[in-house]
């Protein structure tokens, strides 16, 4: 049987969550979300939209719920993570 070139010692496992931030008015309200989130272990990338009021986050691990939120807190926003699907 020949070898597939499907290994799943080379897939990389990602989580992906979005949050609902209130407060952010601008720009640097976004910059200030998002340098909060990148700071946490783990975390790859991080898209901060104030007109949306969402930042999307990626990880490499699953980091809780509560984690992401304390940094958003300690940055002078609130959030909640969404749940479901969203539009």
């Amino acid at each position: 049987m020949p070898k597939s070139k499907y290994d799943e010692n080379d897939c990389q496992y990602m989580t992906k969550k979005t949050l609902k931030i209130e407060g952010m008015m601008c720009e640097n309200c976004s910059a200030k979300v998002h340098d909060a989130l990148c700071k946490i272990d783990g975390v790859t990338s991080v898209t901060a939209d104030h007109r949306k009021g969402t930042a999307v986050v990626e990880s490499d691990i699953d980091i809780a719920d509560e984690t992401l939120l304390m940094a958003v807190i300690d940055a002078g926003f609130k959030g909640r993570v969404k749940k479901g699907l969203f539009k």
